[in-house]
């Protein structure tokens, strides 16, 4: 792809929800009183747990569009995924996990060697998540042992991975790439129709948080080209609302949020309204730039402050000392995701690309 102003933003704002979520979360644990903080900090923890779908839905445009317009083989394009994502996930994950060697399992890892060796094996391949495996569990360790993901937040790599293999099997395995993108479109659709349906009648696994996958490929396919730029404003203050007030709508709320962030993003895309305006200030572009070294390491930053805080104020967390302690404890993310980022994740996984001619590539997260 060529180089997506708006989307660079788009990650900012995915990844400064996650955040959101992550301090509102630790904040209610820590006691915040009831009142009007309390409520924020509960809406902070709902609706910034949905800043993975926004990154799902880059993720499903980005990864299909190539595979669909480059159709590079199977074995390079894999071997491209795992570069980008393991430099960064590795240098987290080894000392996390050696501080839980060191400290004991504590829950992270099940008692025994062979089922600890088997729960890193399991992290390594990305295949853990919160509750149960994904993708390949159906064909390593499928319900054998609960594995819990060493980084909590690489849970939503497996999602990743899966929809990797998946998506690369079929597009290329079906030759989706030769053939006309109306065929291909219709072809979305009927897939997209099975996920749905399954996640309604199916059982309680069904991974229902795949559903912006979908949503992804069909813009990356042209739909939504004509959205209305003041939808790409309304529709995600509308699914923020819907969960600021509570409204109760279960499995199909997913399915809202997901249109929700399809009208951003494809006002974003095709340049229509304020957001796609408000998605190329260059602070929240430089943000979504090292967003996955952000992702990666924001949680331990979070978890230590607030962990501090409790030894500190064994009363609990008072609404002014949330209000104050937020924009320093991002600062201080934005601190830890910039070492990461360049000390890792550019020079290892950022590398610009030859192209023939002697050219190169521009390097973008994700791509």
């Amino acid at each position: 792809h060529p180089r997506l102003l708006p989307m660079e933003g788009l990650r900012g704002v995915a990844v400064s929800l996650v955040f959101l979520q992550h301090a509102g979360v630790q904040a209610l644990l820590l006691g915040l009183p009831p009142g009007s903080t309390r409520a924020a900090a509960t809406v902070f923890g709902n609706y910034g747990n949905l800043g993975v779908e926004l990154f799902f839905l880059l993720s499903g445009y980005l990864i299909y569009g190539t595979l669909v317009r480059r159709a590079p083989g199977f074995v390079p394009f894999m071997r491209r995924r795992a570069e980008r994502l393991y430099p960064a996930f590795l240098a987290v994950f080894v000392p996390v996990l050696a501080l839980i060697l060191l400290a004991g399992p504590a829950g992270r890892l099940p008692e025994g060697v062979v089922g600890g060796v088997l729960a890193i094996l399991a992290n390594l391949l990305l295949l853990a998540r919160l509750d149960r495996p994904i993708g390949v569990w159906l064909l390593f360790l499928p319900g054998l042992l609960p594995i819990q993901p060493v980084i909590a937040v690489a849970w939503s790599l497996s999602y990743e991975v899966f929809f990797y293999l998946a998506t690369a099997a079929a597009v290329l395995g079906l030759g989706m790439h030769r053939v006309a993108r109306a065929r291909r479109i219709a072809l979305l659709a009927a897939a997209a129709g099975v996920f749905v349906l399954g996640c309604a009648i199916g059982p309680a696994w069904m991974p229902v948080r795949m559903a912006p996958f979908f949503a992804g490929m069909f813009l990356a396919e042209g739909v939504g080209r004509r959205m209305p730029g003041w939808l790409g404003v309304a529709a995600p203050v509308l699914g923020c609302a819907v969960v600021a007030l509570g409204v109760p709508l279960g499995l199909w709320g997913e399915f809202l949020q997901t249109a929700c962030f399809f009208a951003l993003c494809a006002a974003c895309f095709h340049g229509t309204g304020p957001a796609a305006h408000w998605m190329t200030w260059a602070p929240l572009r430089w943000l979504g730039n090292m967003s996955y070294s952000y992702y990666l390491i924001h949680g331990f930053v979070v978890r230590a402050a607030f962990v501090a805080l409790g030894r500190l104020l064994p009363d609990g967390l008072s609404p002014v000392v949330f209000w104050l302690l937020l924009p320093p404890l991002f600062a201080a993310t934005l601190a830890a995701g910039a070492v990461l980022f360049i000390a890792v994740e550019k020079p290892l996984s950022l590398k610009p690309r030859p192209r023939a001619g002697g050219a190169t590539a521009a390097a973008s997260p994700g791509s």
